[in-house]
């Protein structure tokens, strides 16, 4: 997948180009022909403005003009032959030598045309001598007139006539074939101009279209400069710009703003992968956008992690809180995924506008308060901020740097709890428990007060780290010091149980101290076993195959999984000091701490009791065969050098312990190698 991964992006870059460059080269290539045909149908105009047709139509109609009256003069000397009056005669040599104007006028009239001007000056040669000729007779002869004048003047006249009738119609010819050439350039021009209007128009689609291409281009830019691209929804910029927007208006309408967070994510990417973690969060985000309305803002914050803007309307604040919960409680989270239903919960905190606040951003911090205390109080459930809330955060922080402190000055140390075997009585196993002794008050703070403060940062992960070297490094101690050292019992979080590298860690702090791995114990809950997470299954069989003990602590609090227990195979199951309380006269608890003694003793595990403080309690737990215990009835937890005073007091032998430890531990590697 992510070798096709460039290639796809290739791809999907040329398709975009290929979007974005088709109608600009079309658009250029209609405006270049349309472009071209516009000097075509320019040519053309220029070629009709200059066109011979409209010079020989001048041409034709002064010769015209010429002829008739030429032919009027005529008519008048063969009517009246011999009656001519005087001024007829001048009006004739006048109309002659108006001829002879206008003739060489339309010589140049027909401009630098060579073909033209040569068969026009053929035609109007022979024509020009006659007139001429005949205008010199009428000078010469003046008032005394021959006998052959008016014969010879009629006879001059219709040879002119003649001349005129032949230039006429070979001028006219010439006409209708320019004229005919006119109309084909006309045409031509018409056509050109057709294409040169259909090739603008389709230009101007072109850039229409590549416009309006770079604007979706444009408004698919912004879409994913301001949402995530897997689910749509607006991401952390986004939301930034419109704090920011918010900061700056006077917009006073009450909001909700709610932070949502799913349970346990990370398990569902480890033990079905990415590609299942994607599919949850898509159909996670689908949920939500059909619970809370379109309107709602809905922002990826995080990986798992969503924050919601509701508009209110208006509404009262408690009206608000149940609309919230009934859409929180109605988002599906369950998903089919390659065969396998995943189901997850989620968790959320909400806080009001401007009802906690008139800054939103402290109204999102307020959110993230919430959702904090939802996390840390059974999760899956959406809380509504407080002011407990905010003071209860600031406690928390305070603590949290004050355990940081303590942690690089010294001030945790570890107490350990003997566990007693009863049948043969000697001290089987000594529990490490961590205790934090404050250096200015010389107060002992709880276990209980600063474990969960650290089980909420990475703090928890450099506890556990000190618990395990210290703890190692004490049992290395008591195995120099003692023939039969006790097997030294540490509690680790889930979180490390979860780390990847957790086995080495334990192996680098076996060597660096040089204990032996069958003398540590480590207890877990059955939550974190039971959990399928794929990188503690991997750590638990990395420890067994190290040769390290396991125990499951609290058992029975949980939900039990018998099978899954057979598979594990636990050195030991620790029965939760809540049930040996109530175990005197309770015949149901009774049962109970009789089934998880069986179970034990069907897998092959050791059971150790804990909470044992009473003789009572110490004689119902060796009636129901459980061997070994632990509790306030033998010892409390003491630091060290006082525990290995009381182990010298109390005269506990450790040697039948030996022997058993040695045959559990050859009898695990046998059945780890086969």
């Amino acid at each position: 997948m992510l070798a096709r991964g460039p290639a796809k992006a290739e791809k999907h870059l040329t398709k975009r180009f290929l979007q974005g460059a088709l109608p600009a080269l079309l658009g250029f290539g209609l405006v270049l022909f349309a472009a071209h045909t516009a000097i075509d149908a320019y040519h053309s105009f220029r070629q009709l403005e200059g066109s011979r047709s409209s010079n020989l139509i001048l041409a034709s109609r002064s010769i015209l003009d010429q002829s008739n009256v030429l032919e009027l003069s005529r008519r008048k000397f063969s009517d009246g032959m011999g009656t001519i009056a005087a001024i007829d005669e001048a009006e004739l040599r006048e109309n002659l030598l108006q001829l002879v104007l206008n003739v060489s006028r339309s010589r140049r009239s027909l401009g630098a045309d060579p073909v033209l001007r040569e068969q026009f000056e053929l035609r109007t040669r022979d024509l020009l001598a006659e007139a001429r000729a005949l205008i010199a007779y009428l000078d010469q002869v003046g008032t005394e007139r021959p006998d052959d004048y008016w014969p010879s003047v009629n006879s001059g006249i219709r040879e002119l006539d003649d001349q005129f009738t032949q230039l006429r119609d070979d001028l006219d010819r010439q006409s209708v074939r320019f004229i005919t050439e006119q109309s084909d350039l006309l045409s031509k021009s018409l056509s050109g101009m057709q294409k040169m209007f259909f090739s603008l128009f389709g230009a101007v689609l072109s850039v229409l279209a590549l416009l309006e291409l770079n604007r979706r281009s444009a408004r698919q830019a912004e879409f994913r400069a301001n949402h995530d691209a897997m689910t749509g929804a607006l991401n952390r910029r986004a939301f930034e710009n419109w704090l920011n927007r918010s900061a700056t208006s006077a917009d006073s309408r009450p909001q909700a703003v709610i932070i949502l967070d799913l349970d346990e994510f990370k398990d569902i990417n480890d033990e079905f992968g990415h590609l299942a973690g994607d599919t949850v969060i898509k159909a996670f985000v689908d949920s939500v956008k059909r619970q809370f309305g379109p309107e709602t803002r809905l922002v990826r914050w995080g990986g798992d992690e969503f924050v919601l803007v509701v508009s209110l309307d208006d509404a009262v604040e408690a009206g608000a809180v149940t609309m919230l919960r009934q859409a929180f409680g109605n988002i599906q989270t369950a998903v089919e995924f390659d065969g396998a239903n995943i189901s997850i919960s989620c968790s959320g905190g909400a806080a009001f506008y401007p009802a906690d606040s008139s800054d939103l951003r402290e109204v999102l911090q307020f959110a993230d308060l919430a959702l904090f205390n939802a996390k840390t109080r059974g999760k899956g459930c959406l809380r509504f901020f407080d002011r407990e809330m905010q003071n209860e955060r600031h406690r928390v922080h305070a603590l949290r740097e004050r355990l940081r402190r303590a942690l690089s000055e010294g001030e945790l140390t570890l107490y350990w709890q003997p566990q007693i075997d009863i049948v043969h009585p000697h001290i089987n196993s000594a529990e490490a428990l961590i205790r934090w002794i404050d250096a200015k008050t010389g107060r002992m703070i709880p276990p209980g007060e600063f474990i969960p403060v650290a089980e909420t940062s990475d703090l928890i992960l450099a506890i556990d780290h000190f618990v395990l070297d210290e703890a190692i490094r004490v049992g290395a101690r008591w195995a120099e010091i003692w023939s039969h050292p006790p097997t030294v019992a540490v509690n680790v979080s889930a979180l490390h149980f979860e780390q990847r590298g957790f086995t080495d860690l334990v192996r680098d702090l076996l060597r660096k101290h040089g204990m032996h791995p069958s003398q540590l114990e480590l207890e877990i809950t059955e939550g974190v076993v039971l959990g399928d997470n794929a990188e503690v299954k991997r750590n638990l069989d990395s420890l067994a195959l190290l040769g390290v003990r396991l125990a499951l602590d609290d058992f029975g609090t949980g939900y039990s999984n018998i099978a899954y227990l057979s598979h594990l195979k636990p050195d030991r199951l620790k029965i939760d000091q809540t049930f040996v309380r109530r175990l005197v006269n309770n015949p149901h608890i009774r049962s109970l701490v009789a089934a998880i003694i069986g179970i034990g003793r069907a897998i092959d595990c050791e059971v150790v009791a804990e909470g044992v403080e009473t003789a009572e309690q110490l004689a119902e737990i060796k009636a129901l065969g459980c061997r070994l215990v632990q509790g306030f009835y033998f010892a409390h937890p003491m630091p060290m050098d006082e525990f290995e005073a009381w182990r010298e007091m109390a005269g506990y032998s450790d040697e039948a312990t030996s022997a058993e430890h040695l045959r559990r531990y050859a009898d695990r590697m046998v059945g780890a190698e086969t």
